[in-house]
């Protein structure tokens, strides 16, 4: 994957730069690393994206401190040692960082422990990265990294592709999923999603959904017909598929279209999927910094999913 362009909107909390000791070289990957067993998996997706390309991997693991939820709870002096904590994340750290390097090797893969707040860390280290790859938590179905902190304001606010990563990914032949809808986020996620499926030798399967609206609600009464509408949403995706399609021959592509909610469909389609690739804003763009599809795919889907344009 390579960096969109930035967006407009309503103003995102502050980045914080990220501090001297932290190295994100330009084109980087970053995960945003916290330990957990999503975290690792986000690690390894991410060791497998950069894996021959030549862009470097970076695991940056921010500790919040201090710990004022601790607090007044009368714990040992240990539980609330800083520098004891940052000798844990450092090991952790390394041992990943090591793993990774084993799945990738010859790539260019670091990591470092920093401390401060976790997002704004993470959005200013953003600023010069191309992909920011977050783990979603394994105990609920709300994506959550570092120390409670939601990917979902991670999502909101950078303004480079991510990609959240619940569970293992799949290895293998399974396809790279791809929301089309005609919006300058869709056009983005055809993009990246067939460059991706190309290098990894996925298949591709492009969905669009021409209406999630009962077609005697849609008409107003007109007499329409639902064969007709389904032959012209198919030249639709098409069109919108040509020129990726054309550029990436040796993929192949399947193309679904349906009278159908967006999200549902992109669900059901994305279960078993290598990667799903979605817009950040839809077509029914709402002024909000993360569209309804790419929030409900984001939060539920079980396969990967990369949410990319402004």
């Amino acid at each position: 994957m390579e960096r969109s362009g930035s967006r407009t909107g309503t103003a995102a909390p502050r980045p914080e730069a990220a501090p001297p000791e932290v190295s994100i070289p330009p084109g980087s990957v970053v995960v945003a690393f916290d330990g957990s067993v999503p975290a690792r998996d986000a690690a390894h997706w991410a060791a497998h994206e950069v894996a021959g390309s030549g862009r470097p991997l970076r695991l940056l693991h921010v500790l919040h401190w201090p710990r004022r939820e601790l607090a007044g709870l009368g714990l040992p002096p240990a539980a609330l040692d800083v520098d004891r904590a940052r000798r844990a994340a450092t090991a952790a750290v390394a041992l990943t960082v090591d793993r990774c390097r084993q799945e990738a090797p010859g790539a260019d893969i670091d990591g470092s422990v920093v401390v401060g707040d976790a997002l704004a860390l993470l959005r200013g280290t953003a600023a010069d990265a191309d992909l920011l790859v977050l783990g979603a938590s394994g105990q609920t179905d709300t994506p959550q990294v570092l120390l409670g902190s939601s990917a979902d304001e991670l999502l909101r606010t950078v303004t480079i592709p991510v990609v959240v990563v619940r569970d293992r990914p799949t290895r293998g032949p399974a396809p790279v999923v791809i929301g089309v809808d005609g919006s300058p986020g869709a056009e983005e996620a055809v993009r990246v999603g067939f460059e991706l499926a190309a290098r990894r030798g996925h298949d591709v399967v492009a969905v669009h959904t021409w209406s999630d609206i009962p077609l005697a609600a849609l008409a107003g009464g007109v007499d329409l017909d639902p064969d007709e509408l389904a032959e012209r949403a198919a030249a639709f995706l098409a069109a919108r598929i040509e020129e990726a399609a054309h550029r990436h021959r040796g993929v192949h592509v399947h193309a679904v279209t349906a009278a159908d909610h967006p999200a549902r469909l992109l669900l059901e389609r994305a279960r078993g999927a290598a990667l799903l690739v979605v817009g950040r804003h839809g077509r029914a763009r709402t002024g909000a910094r993360l569209g309804s599809v790419s929030h409900a795919v984001a939060h539920y889907a079980r396969c990967p999913v990369a949410v990319v344009g402004d």
